[in-house]
Order: structure tokens, then sequence, then C-alpha cells
């Protein structure tokens, strides 16, 4: 069947950018946040808009303050939910220390090196170093979000069952943090050095979590 030109046009109308149908609440939602990313993105936080937001989402603004009642509110939302959330892993009880840590850090690994993320994280540095409204908001968040990742609460587990001695598991989670995925991390926000492969990064990873038992593993009488 042979589409004539009328018919071509009807489709690319139906498929271009604007006010999606039947769209929920949440992907409502998700949209306008996806809206805030690429706005802050392009224009940094103080000219990104509501009007601009609502434009690139194909929302009303009305539709905006629905959802969330100010500008300052949509991006903490973004950063938060983005940026901050959890890092949803279970560890396998049987396997190792060395093997729990090692997957949980490369389940880390796998969420911050996304290039989604990496994004939004180049774009609030950026914001950071010239807008206080952003450097007050990061601060604030950073502390809402207390850093509760399940290295920490796993830290804490293996402290009590005996196996680590960690003393300030914040402390220690920064530090483990710094050796196995700090380099990686900085590199490609930086852009500094070409992304590592999958295998030199869990090798990386395997040796960071080395080192890092070797320091805080308590020796088990035989």
């Amino acid at each position: 069947m042979i589409r004539h030109d009328a018919d071509v046009t009807s489709v690319k109308k139906r498929s271009c950018c604007g006010r999606p149908p039947a769209l929920d609440d949440e992907e409502r939602r998700q949209r306008i946040l996806e809206a805030a990313s690429e706005s802050l993105k392009s224009y940094g936080y103080h000219a990104a808009s509501m009007d601009s937001i609502a434009s690139c989402s194909g929302m009303s603004k009305k539709t905006l303050y629905q959802f969330f009642p100010s500008k300052n509110s949509l991006f903490e939302t973004l950063i938060l939910e983005r940026l901050f959330t959890p890092f949803d892993f279970v560890t396998n009880p049987s396997d190792s220390l060395e093997q729990q840590l090692t997957d949980m850090m490369t389940r880390m690994a796998d969420c911050l090196l996304d290039e989604e993320r990496l994004s939004l994280m180049r774009s609030i540095v950026t914001e950071t170093t010239r807008n206080p409204a952003i450097r007050q908001l990061m601060t604030d968040l950073f502390h809402l979000s207390g850093r509760k990742f399940n290295v920490q609460n796993w830290l804490m587990d293996q402290e009590k069952a005996g196996l680590i001695k960690v003393g300030n598991p914040e402390d220690a989670s920064d530090l483990l943090f710094g050796i196995t995925l700090g380099a990686p991390l900085l590199s490609q926000l930086t852009h500094c050095r070409p992304p590592r492969s999958r295998e030199d990064l869990l090798t990386f990873i395997q040796q960071g979590v080395k080192v890092f038992l070797a320091g805080y593993r308590i020796p088990q009488n035989i």
C-alpha cells in the first residue's frame, strides 16, 4: 500500500513534540523533572524559568505549579531524586566480604557513571561555584539525604558482627568511595581521561576494595 504525502504529514504531526495525550500524574511529574534537568544544563539555575520548563515539558505553567509550588522546590526535588537517591542493593551474606563490597561498589558505579546523572552533576558543579542559591540548596540537601547509602549500613553491620572495625562509618565510606570510584568519576566528569572499559573498572574497584579491607578487617581466630 502506497502512503500519500498527506498521510505522511498527518503521521508527522501526531508524532511531533507537544502535549502528550492521557498522561497520568507520575508521567507528568517525570516529564516536568526531565524538562527541568534539560533547562538546568542549557540555561543554568538562574536563567531557567518555570515558563521555559513548562514549554519544554509540553505542560501548562498551571500544571507545573500543581506539582511544584516554586522553582526552588522543583529543582530541590530534581537534585534529591536524581542525584541523592539511595542506591538500593542487597548483598549476598554467603559471599566473602570482598565480594559483597565489590558487588556493592560496582552497582554504585553503574548508577553514578550513567551519562544522564553525570550531566546533571556537571551542571550542578558549575552552578554551585557561581550561584549562592544552588550552593545553599546543595548544602541543605546533602544533610537532608544523610548520605544513607547501603554501604554505610553494610559497614555498620559488619562491625557489629566483629568482622571489621571502622569507627566512623561516614568517614570509612568516604575513604572507600575515594579509592574505588573517586578517580573514575572525576575522569568522566571532567573528560580528562577516556572512560574505563567495564573490565578495567571492575579490576580497579576490586583492587580498591582489597586495600580498604586490609586496613579495616579484624583478624579472625582460627
